[in-house]
């Protein structure tokens, strides 16, 4: 039987929409496969399909994981959806078949036996540890406009992780966290609930331009990093290996 491709959008709700269109196929589990993204390599003797973003369809694949799976797995693939790797989309939908047969006990992402839950282990954590160290190297400014702004430039979409810590942590304040890589803008406004806004920015120089009193504060940071410091201690290789180079584009007490 010729192979079956659904192309899906490279997101949460694309991929978990292509998983529900592929199942749904009822062509057999063997015969279908995944392709997320824009780089996609095309096979012979294949066919392929475009699956558009059904919200309706992702949540229902949501629901079922959180159902019928546990709560470790269910995260495991969320986390999964938002890496960077091209070949995500596949691996997702082989474990949730996996963890859907009745087979196994317990979380099924810790079978990492199976080559398929072990990517999908290891594209979690590898979005999860990028998640974390961004937790210390958000750096937020003061906008002209009094709103607090933060631009970052991640390598997997990990605002969606991130997001109620900063919330949490800035109940009171309104603010926005920018993804440059991948387009994706968080909003906070007090008193409500944050959002994820994708698309390109209108005008991103405005997330950029900060207040006066913002510019003097910086440049007292600046000074008390500068004083605290021992020249006679200074280890710029550990340094390097704590706050990566290409985390500091964005961190004042480094421009």
């Amino acid at each position: 039987m010729e192979k079956i491709i659904f192309r899906c959008e490279d997101s949460t709700d694309g991929i978990f929409t292509g998983v529900y269109d592929a199942w749904a196929s009822r062509l057999g589990h063997g015969n279908v496969a995944l392709q997320s993204g824009g780089n996609l390599n095309y096979e012979l003797f294949t066919s392929y399909v475009d699956v558009p973003v059904d919200h309706e369809k992702a949540y229902k694949v949501a629901r079922t994981i959180r159902e019928k799976m546990v709560e470790e797995d269910y995260e495991a693939v969320y986390q999964a959806t938002l890496s960077r790797e091209d070949d995500k989309a596949d691996a997702i939908y082989r474990m949730i078949v996996l963890g859907l047969s009745g087979n196994y006990r317990g979380p099924v992402i810790q079978n990492l036996g199976n080559p398929h839950i072990c990517k999908v282990f290891e594209l979690s954590r590898n979005v999860g540890n990028e998640a974390h160290h961004y937790l210390g190297f958000v750096r937020f400014k003061e906008l002209q406009n009094k709103v607090l702004s933060s631009v970052i430039e991640p390598e997997n979409k990990i605002i969606p992780v991130i997001g109620d810590h900063f919330a949490n942590r800035f109940p009171n304040e309104n603010f926005l966290l920018y993804d440059k890589t991948h387009q994706m803008l968080m909003v906070h406004e007090v008193g409500k609930d944050w959002v994820v806004v994708t698309g390109e920015v209108n005008d991103p120089e405005k997330l950029y331009r900060a207040s006066d009193r913002e510019m003097e504060f910086q440049e007292l940071w600046k000074g008390f990093c500068k004083s605290i410091g021992i020249k006679e201690r200074k280890n710029q290789q550990l340094q390097r290996k704590l706050v990566p180079l290409k985390r500091r584009k964005y961190m004042p007490e480094f421009i």
